[in-house]
């Protein structure tokens, strides 16, 4: 080797030149910058709803910042942005999630809450709870869909027309999410791989004897509750009443997908539209997601759920005249709003029409996606199940504050301890 040719450091491999990259680097808001490649994989990172709802928050902070001469930035600007919510009518709830997104995402800029501001804010929160509950026109607490028991979900089911596609999958859709607690978003999810159908021995309570059931086992590869996509699985035994067996009505809708021609690999609930044309073969718009083309969505249960309900008569259907009225009722606060002479004037417009908004929706029943979910954990909670069983079966911490507000705090009447006191007629 001639003196003149250049050696390699010891220890260091070669230079390797790196090609060009085809988008540009993202630059963060509070400094530096990542590939764009990266910043898509850290957005999707979030789920979908909770992506619109931060994007929704923010948006409503820069635009009540540029009203009002604030910056984004400032010192207590988060703060004085709850206090206007709150002045607007807006439930302790909302201040809570508004507050938690704008905490985060001034902490990504790096221009963090410090804590006096975080104290004052959680004050804020704390003030407007104890107003929704000295308020005696809205009954206090955010408004939550209502549970679904088996009565309830029987008389759904029998809305469908079992002989028809979409009756065998609405089916499916109705008794799956009940029997597995789910969140409308897990059935939506679920691959045809995902469901195992099995027998298994149980005891009898009755003979104490081992006795063979037929049962379903629920992959769930990734949830609200399992962003890590850890997986967990959610065992269901048969009912012995048919029509609210979920392996029945799975089983049905198994048969319409072969019969088609698409027991093929993909999403196990799939769409239909009103042709009654399957999965990818369906008109109308589409997932993103290439890969799942031909299967339902969240929004897709919560629709079924929703109709069932009105057709058994659970929920009032609103009539157009309902509707219009509401909108104009709408419209009406809002133009009066803008044109009150001050911001205090604005908000108490704003204010009184959510205050009767709101008594209105708590006057009805709420049934959405989220009842099955509700319902299902109830009925387990009421049959004398151990709550950390049911927490297992709906795949909550047994500590779960979220699971604690699904369980009744109410004891029977027989367990009432007024009775003890021998007073009764």
């Amino acid at each position: 080797m001639a003196s003149t040719e250049l050696v390699p450091a010891a220890g260091r491999a070669p230079a390797v030149r790196r090609r060009p990259r085809a988008e540009a680097d993202v630059h963060l808001p509070g400094g530096g910058r990542i590939t764009a490649s990266a910043a898509r994989r850290l957005n999707n990172a979030v789920p979908r709803n909770s992506r619109s709802a931060r994007d929704s928050r923010w948006s409503a902070y820069q635009d009540w910042c540029d009203t009002y001469g604030w910056d984004t930035a400032e010192a207590n600007a988060v703060l004085c942005f709850l206090d206007d919510l709150a002045d607007r009518g807006h439930p302790a709830s909302t201040l809570d999630a508004h507050f938690g997104t704008l905490r985060m995402l001034r902490a990504m800029h790096r221009t963090p809450l410090d804590k006096v501001e975080i104290k004052s804010c959680l004050a804020i929160i704390s003030q407007r709870r104890g107003e929704e509950a000295d308020d005696p026109l809205v009954e206090p607490g955010p408004l939550q869909a209502d549970g679904v028991d088996l009565n309830e979900l029987r008389l759904m089911v029998r809305q469908l027309d079992r002989t028809t596609v979409r009756g065998k999958r609405d089916a499916a859709v109705l008794l799956l999410d009940w029997w597995m607690a789910g969140r409308a978003s897990e059935p939506a999810r679920l691959n045809l791989h995902d469901i195992t159908f099995t027998t298994v021995k149980v005891t009898d309570p009755a003979t104490k004897k081992k006795t063979q059931r037929p049962a379903l086992i629920v992959k769930i590869r990734r949830s609200k509750a399992d962003q890590q996509a850890r997986g967990q699985e959610v065992r269901i035994l048969a009912p012995d009443d048919q029509e609210l067996c979920p392996l029945f009505a799975l089983r049905e809708w198994l048969d319409v997908l072969a019969d088609d021609g698409q027991l093929t690999p993909g999403p196990l609930l799939r769409r239909i539209d009103r042709h009654g044309n399957i999965g990818a073969k369906a008109a109308g718009r589409h997932t993103k997601d290439e890969r799942r083309r031909g299967g339902i969505t969240s929004d897709t249960v919560n629709d079924i759920v929703k109709a069932a309900a009105r057709a058994a008569e659970l929920t009032p259907a609103p009539t157009p005249e309902e509707r219009a009225a509401e909108a104009l009722a709408a419209r009406e606060a809002k133009e009066a709003a803008e044109q009150a002479a001050t911001a205090e004037e604005s908000n108490a417009i704003m204010k009184a029409w959510r205050t009767t908004r709101r008594a209105a929706r708590a006057a009805i029943r709420r049934i959405t996606g989220h009842s099955m979910r509700r319902g299902c954990i109830q009925a387990m909670l009421d049959a004398g199940n151990p709550p950390e069983a049911v927490a297992v079966h709906s795949r909550h911490s047994p500590r779960s504050a979220a699971f604690d507000a699904y369980r009744k705090k109410k004891l029977t009447w027989d367990q009432n301890p007024t009775a003890a006191l021998g007073l009764a007629a």
